[in-house]
């Protein structure tokens, strides 16, 4: 909505200049004639300046003539209102293509601020049309099945070429695809004899429910043009959500077992859940009595049989930066050794351009938006990062099949991450949900910048530091499906020096189970 307005804005500043463009013209021409058709009759008057004006002007001119240097800006200002003066005109086309330049500089310069899974181009908001570009053209090239193999053609005349029709057809067996190319026609032919084969009992094995022999992605024949039916680290994702194209409906898939089963799922947290959490933590920071005194802990909130984990979250120095919503650090939480080995894990893996999510999905980063270079750790049979991860589960009483797998980051000198939210609402649809909480961890000190700034909660930013731990959440107490609008983050350019952390994303629901079966991205 807001990069909305900012164009709106824009545009309309474009279309006032160009009506005081014309009106500034016709009022010229208009005084020219004037000038001319009435030059017989026009009384001549000389002002202190030698100036000479024409009956029309006499008023104004015998006003201003010889007036006082406070007396001129008046007048001045009297011919800007009236836009009177060509002088005036010229200056404001200047002025009005500055800020033109300005405000495209600004937009172009500006990411999005609306959410971090929010990263539209304005070609996202055309609607797509399947057509030829050119119909008759098309037509009366009597196009045959060699023409239409050729990409030229295809891209110039899917109507025609059988394409659109093919694309609506799709929808028979789930979402409508996208066919764009002569290998995704044959694709398409294929799977029309797999799905009579099976209305006619062809298929003697068993088939799973109707529902699930549905393509569930506009992109499944593409993918499997891809060769991804075949590729086994993607075949049960692939079993699951396009069944149809990779003619697998009479197969079984490890995935099945989510869709449509989102009530069998254990949420981590339920609603009031996430208050209760932080206010557990809460009790062991220095600001614990201020918190009661503020009615933000009540007593009857205080779990009396806390006392010895109480005790040994104090080590960690809890520091409540904010409660609504909560931002909390902890300090020495990994020790200088762990650090440094997650560190070493991350370069013998292979830190990679880090990638910034869109609704659900994922984009190359590069330029603009994030610049950091990241690996995920499937972290299990890890000794030391297995007892971090026990540490944080002592900490926030989730267990660690709720998180994701740690993702390792490098920052280099000038590296950064802009305003974004780690909650996509494309989780919503999947089996593991949204994420609920970041817990994020400082591997080093940083010499020069590098800190997490939560600009919406009056810019309070957390500085790195090893072993220093910063938790949020990324949901609603109350609800803890919808997004929490006041933790929109950013990681600082790092200044000087390098920056090495490393996430650790909650979900709502179980993430490692349809992660290791590579199911989290179907649909349920």
């Amino acid at each position: 909505f807001n990069s909305l307005s900012r164009k709106v804005r824009m545009r309309t500043t474009k279309i006032n200049g160009v009506v005081i463009l014309i009106t500034t013209t016709l009022m010229l021409l208009a005084s020219c004639c004037f000038s001319q058709t009435y030059a017989s009759t026009s009384v001549k008057v000389q002002n202190n300046s030698g100036v000479e004006a024409s009956s029309g002007e006499e008023e104004s001119n015998m006003k201003c003539a010889g007036a006082t240097q406070q007396e001129t800006q008046t007048c001045d200002t009297e011919d800007d209102d009236n836009y009177e003066e060509e002088s005036d005109f010229d200056n404001e086309d200047v002025d009005y293509e500055e800020e033109e330049e300005e405000e495209e500089d600004d937009s172009n310069d500006e990411y999005d601020e609306e959410s971090d899974y929010e990263d539209e181009d304005e070609e996202d908001y055309e609607e797509y049309i399947c057509e030829d570009e050119d119909e008759v053209e098309c037509q009366s090239m009597l196009l045959n099945d060699n023409e239409c193999e050729e990409a030229d053609t295809v891209e110039r005349c899917k109507a025609s070429c059988g394409f659109c029709a093919a694309e609506e057809a799709s929808e028979a067996y789930g979402v409508k695809q996208q066919i764009s190319s002569w290998e995704m026609m044959e694709e398409w032919n294929e799977l029309q004899l797999y799905m009579s084969r099976i209305e006619a009992g062809e298929i003697d094995d068993e088939i799973i429910r109707d529902d699930e022999c549905r393509n569930h992605q506009d992109l499944c024949i593409k993918w499997a043009v891809d060769g991804e039916c075949d590729i086994p680290a993607e075949r049960n994702h692939m079993i699951a959500m396009c069944s149809p194209v990779c003619q697998t409906c009479h197969l079984e898939s490890p995935c099945t077992q989510f869709i449509g089963a989102e009530d069998n799922r254990t949420p981590a947290l339920q609603p009031g859940d996430l208050n209760k959490l932080f206010k557990r933590i809460a009790t062991a920071s220095d600001s614990f009595d201020r918190l009661q005194l503020e009615g933000i802990i009540k007593t009857d909130e205080i779990d009396n049989e806390d006392g010895e984990w109480v005790e040994w979250m104090k080590q960690y120095q809890p520091n409540v930066l904010g409660v609504d919503p909560w931002v909390v650090t902890l300090d020495n939480f990994v020790t200088a050794e762990e650090a440094k080995h997650l560190i070493g894990v991350g370069f013998e893996l292979g830190y990679e351009t880090s990638t910034f999510h869109s609704n659900g999905v994922s984009k190359n980063a590069g330029v603009p938006h994030r610049t950091s270079k990241g690996v995920f750790y499937q972290w299990h049979g890890d000794n030391a990062a297995e007892q971090i991860m026990e540490r944080i589960e002592r900490v926030v009483g989730i267990p660690p099949i709720y998180a994701e797998d740690m993702q390792l980051l490098k920052y280099e000198e000038g590296e950064y991450y802009k305003y974004h939210h780690d909650y996509h609402a494309g989780h919503l649809q999947s089996p593991i949900g949204p994420r609920i909480l970041t817990f994020f961890l400082y591997l080093n000190d940083v010499e020069e910048g590098g800190e997490t700034k939560f600009e919406d909660l009056d810019n309070l930013t957390v500085t790195p530091k090893t072993g220093r731990v910063v938790i949020w959440p990324s949901v609603l107490d109350d609800d803890p499906l919808e997004i929490e609008d006041w933790t929109f983050h950013e990681a600082m350019p790092v200044i000087k020096g390098q920056k090495f952390g490393s996430n650790l994303w909650y979900h709502q629901y179980d993430y490692q189970t349809p992660h290791r079966l590579r199911c989290t991205e179907i649909l349920i």
